[in-house]
């Protein structure tokens, strides 16, 4: 009776460990920096795109991880150097990719004041004819 007992242990151990070691699919690495990015949880966003990056370097959403972790630096952290990292290797990376335009402009106007840019500065000047 003992014996079975230690090899139930034994195999509950062992599911146990197999189970914690199983690394996440490439959508739940996504769908959870997301929801992170959603709730304002940076650190999480940030450390899961990382991951996504990191267990699927060529995955369906590698691009759109990589340039998020530009954004992020950029647009909530304020860590410009981070994001200029991140912006320039999406670029080096994903020259055709659709948001390509958006790392650029991104980059371009990099910890600058929104009311300094194009964009902003032309809707002001109209919003006050």
């Amino acid at each position: 009776m003992k014996s079975v007992k230690i090899l139930l242990s034994i195999a509950l151990i062992g599911i146990l460990v197999f189970a914690c070691s199983q690394k996440k699919s490439e959508q739940e690495y996504y769908e959870t920096a997301k929801n992170s990015y959603a709730k304002e949880d940076y650190k999480s966003a940030i450390a899961e795109f990382k991951e996504l990056l990191k267990e699927y370097p060529k995955g369906k959403h590698a691009a759109e991880g990589l340039f998020m972790l530009g954004f992020i630096n950029a647009n909530s952290i304020k860590d410009y150097k981070e994001a200029e990292k991140y912006y320039k290797q999406f670029i080096k990376e994903y020259p055709d990719h659709q948001l390509r335009d958006d790392a650029e402009y991104e980059l371009k106007y990099l910890g600058k004041d929104l009311n300094s840019l194009p964009l902003f500065n032309q809707t002001n000047q109209d919003s006050t004819k």
